[in-house]
């Protein structure tokens, strides 16, 4: 079995779905075709002026516990290679 692991920050905006789609595109009749793509998406980061709260959040527009309905979300934007797994048994075969 053949894999890819990438780290996705929230700044990036990747839609998981759309990326998978791209990747089984892009990977189509080469040596990765059928390989899976295996993505970590990293939340938003969130704190709230109001009472000091800082927690995360899969989306960035929240509202605190607080009652505050603007709190401040933070996110990163990288796009990082984790792994690359390549089965040798497969290749040998």
């Amino acid at each position: 079995m053949h894999s890819v692991e990438i780290v996705v920050g929230p700044l990036r905006g990747i839609e998981p779905e759309a990326l998978q789609m791209g990747w089984r595109a892009v990977t189509m009749d080469t040596r990765m075709d059928g390989a899976t793509l295996l993505i970590e998406q990293l939340p938003w980061a969130i704190s709230c002026p109001a009472c000091g709260r800082n927690w995360t959040s899969p989306v960035p527009f929240v509202s605190c516990e607080c009652g505050n309905e603007t709190p401040e979300p933070h996110g990163t934007d990288e796009l990082d290679l984790v792994a690359i797994t390549i089965d040798d048994e497969e290749d040998r075969q």
